[in-house]
């Protein structure tokens, strides 16, 4: 029942968030909980780090209300569902978030960014990628993915960039 209703969870969550981008995988925990340096670059948005200052904090609720508060109105719409599906998903797939990094920052435009980031956990890491818009009210979320396979989000020229 447990593994049908977390099927059914990742399913919801993989529809309403990102087709395709959701996966789920459970690592070893042998290694200790270890604080990590938080390192996010300056021209990553506010509303990115802010999410996962929350997310560090381990309430994926808040992580969520932050980054779709401003963002499209179709991520708002599905603030409730997405968050009550990812708040299990993320503590069974990864445990507790001891940090994050941004990977990479790519301007498309001076008011488009794409923002992949790393956020670590006591059971593996998890990778994000948020597309930003600067609208006239600030910057928003127009779009947001995460896997715990890096290359589902992360795109392959700059995987192997590094």
């Amino acid at each position: 029942m447990k593994k049908a209703l977390i099927c059914l969870c990742l399913a919801v969550t993989g529809i309403l968030v990102s087709p395709g981008a959701i996966s789920y995988a459970r690592q070893s925990t042998l290694s200790p909980r270890v604080a990590i340096q938080t390192q996010i670059d300056s021209r990553v948005p506010s509303i990115v780090r802010e999410g996962f200052e929350a997310l560090e904090s381990n309430d994926v609720k808040a992580a969520l209300s932050v980054w779709l508060e401003k963002s499209s109105p179709l991520l708002r719409s599905n603030l409730p569902l997405v968050s009550s599906t990812l708040q299990g998903v993320v503590k069974e797939a990864v445990g507790e978030c001891v940090g994050y990094s941004a990977i990479e920052t790519f301007s498309v435009t001076d008011n488009s960014r794409v923002i992949w980031v790393e956020s670590q956990h006591e059971y593996g890491a998890h990778f994000w990628a948020f597309t930003t818009y600067k609208s006239p009210k600030g910057w928003i979320i127009s779009d947001f993915s995460f896997n715990t396979d890096p290359s589902k989000v992360i795109p392959i020229g700059i995987m192997f960039r590094r």
